[in-house]
């Protein structure tokens, strides 16, 4: 059986690969999101052998400390409140001002020896570890949403200073990351965009994230290391800067915010693919056999050409059991 080394560094090449590859992230440890469910469903946990994801990865750097009452602290001094979905508390910067703020010392961000166990333990995948929250994803939750939007019209020097702040940190996260775990590849992303475009505008996403995100690519690069860049909602007005600035991947394709066949007309031969299975309609509300349809869809649709890994746009968590099973079992056909 091939690595998912080997299968990877195909994908990264254009090259048509069959079977198709696959990720199915989180599933290959027994207590996230769906594993207990596809236990029981199958009566044992004899279905885990059977699949083999290409990757093994994720985001690390959120939080190192232990929650209390379900709340926790970030690694920016953030205050969560953790749930299905994490809210935000209590933001650190009340106010445009970096005076007597502090940013986090990359190298005490994460749990070095907990990261190198788990890469370890699937050690034939491609590893794709990276930072958690992107430029955007950071600077708002310090601020705020909504304060970090109207910063970008009325504070212009703060969000750069701001900006500049959060990417030397994720440089020098990358820098730890090479020194102290194997990996082959950067995990970052950011979740620049909703359902309709680039949630602050195309214009005001080049002036000030565009530039910073190009140092971090460029960043992994020098380490040789390919870029892949997670981004939900309707990324394909940004497709072509995304190329320019020279990501090697996006990843999740969201499949109810775009199309996917105009993003594959855009993306081929020159930025790989991993994604497209939507669990915000298809995963939840379809049939077993219209989750198989459309599995097959994507694997023609977007495996033409080279550059594809099928997977959920996110990690499968509530859905329904019967249809995580039709989606795994058409996988494997």
């Amino acid at each position: 059986m091939r690595t998912g080394k080997e299968i990877m560094k195909d994908v990264l090449s254009f090259k048509e690969c069959e079977p198709t590859p696959y990720w199915l992230m989180g599933l290959e440890y027994a207590n996230w999101g769906m594993s207990p469910k596809l236990d029981e469903y199958y009566k044992s946990d004899s279905w885990r052998k059977r699949f083999n994801s290409c990757i093994n990865g994720g985001h690390v750097g959120y939080y190192n400390d232990v929650p209390q009452n379900g709340f926790v602290r970030d690694t920016f001094g953030v205050l969560l409140q953790l749930g299905n979905i994490t809210h935000i508390a209590d933001t650190v910067l009340k106010e445009p001002d970096l005076s007597g703020f502090r940013f986090p010392n990359p190298r005490e961000m994460a749990d070095w020896d907990g990261l190198n166990r788990q890469i370890e333990a699937h050690r034939d995948c491609f590893q794709a570890w990276g930072l958690a929250l992107g430029l955007f994803e950071r600077g708002w939750h310090l601020r705020g949403m909504e304060n970090l939007l109207a910063d970008m019209v009325e504070e212009e020097q703060f969000v750069h200073d701001l900006l500049d702040g959060i990417t030397k940190v994720q440089l020098e996260f990358i820098d730890k990351l090479y020194e102290c775990s194997p990996i082959d590849a950067i995990f970052g992303g950011d979740d620049i965009c909703d359902q309709r475009s680039v949630i602050m505008g195309i214009e005001r996403w080049r002036t000030f994230f565009k530039p910073r995100l190009k140092q971090v690519v460029a960043h992994a690069h020098k380490y040789g290391l390919p870029y892949i860049m997670h981004s939900c909602g309707n990324v394909l007005p940004i497709v072509d800067d995304l190329i320019e600035i020279g990501v090697d991947v996006l990843e999740s394709l969201q499949p109810e915010a775009m199309d996917l066949t105009a993003l594959k007309q855009k993306a081929k031969g020159r930025l790989a693919l991993i994604g497209g299975m939507g669990v915000q309609k298809m995963m939840f509300f379809g049939t077993p056999d219209e989750i198989r349809s459309e599995t097959r869809r994507l694997k023609s649709v977007l495996g033409d050409g080279g550059g594809y890994v099928l997977a959920t746009s996110k990690n499968l968590e509530t859905e329904p059991v019967e249809n995580a099973a039709a989606f795994i079992e058409t996988i494997l056909e």
